[in-house]
């Protein structure tokens, strides 16, 4: 995982300061490398809200960082996450 200050939550955060005003990265994170539960099923809609909410920053910072592009991992989570959800409202992802 990366530093502290690799990741800034908000660009308009400060990179020091007190400790009780700053969030661990993988609060905010979920990169490639790190686990991911199998079977999304078996969490729970808020389970999934967080990490639909870690990996779209993910994304947005591999979209800043790498001009090539997001990692291939990080966007089929976020697929599997977008399908997951949509099954528990019962509506279709209209990009595929």
């Amino acid at each position: 995982m990366a530093t502290l200050h690799a990741y800034p939550v908000h660009p308009l955060d400060p990179q020091t300061g007190p400790a009780s005003h700053r969030v661990e990265p993988e609060w905010i994170y979920l990169e490639p490398t790190e686990a991911f539960p199998e079977h999304l099923d078996d969490l729970t809609v808020t389970q999934l809200q967080v990490l639909h909410s870690q990996i779209c920053s993910q994304l947005d910072w591999e979209y800043l960082a790498d001009p090539a592009g997001p990692h291939p991992i990080t966007l089929d989570r976020r697929r599997a996450l977008i399908g997951a959800l949509d099954a528990r409202v019962g509506t279709q992802d209209p990009y595929g």
